[in-house]
């Protein structure tokens, strides 16, 4: 299956400026196809996923859903923390520290943000051990 994910924007350039950041901390590349008008970001869109960010094609202003969140894999519970700082230096808002989510899982690590035009983001790693982490 061929999968990707749009978020609207309200402003195209903030939003570029704060997922590059975040992808860059999650090491995924700018897509090729990036115009004006949008950009991607992902791996191999053909034989994958991707994410994209653009300004709604009806004209009308960007919002977010309600209950609507994108979750990226992460491979260390170090990177989930670089993600959420690196956001929230970037203009996303904290909707989550990084920590366990017992609720989950024992082992689910996991952070949680919205992006500037208020988004929910998450980012996880499966399989936390706090004995081998001890976090930054």
């Amino acid at each position: 299956m061929r999968l990707y994910t749009t978020y609207g924007t309200n402003d195209l350039p903030r939003a570029i400026r704060f997922y590059d950041a975040i992808f860059f901390v999650l090491e995924q590349p700018r897509l090729p196809g990036w115009t004006e008008e949008r950009a991607g970001w992902g791996r191999d869109p053909d034989a994958g996923t991707g994410f994209w960010v653009c300004t709604p094609f009806d004209g009308l202003a960007a919002g977010a859903g309600n209950g609507t969140m994108i979750a990226f894999p992460a491979h260390n519970a170090a990177q989930v923390r670089r993600f959420h700082a690196t956001g929230l230096e970037h203009g996303g808002t904290d909707d989550g520290a990084p920590g366990i989510r017992s609720y989950y899982a024992p082992d689910f690590y996991v952070a949680y943000l919205r992006d500037p035009d208020g988004n929910k983001l998450s980012c996880f790693y499966y399989q936390y051990d706090p004995a081998e982490d001890p976090g930054d």
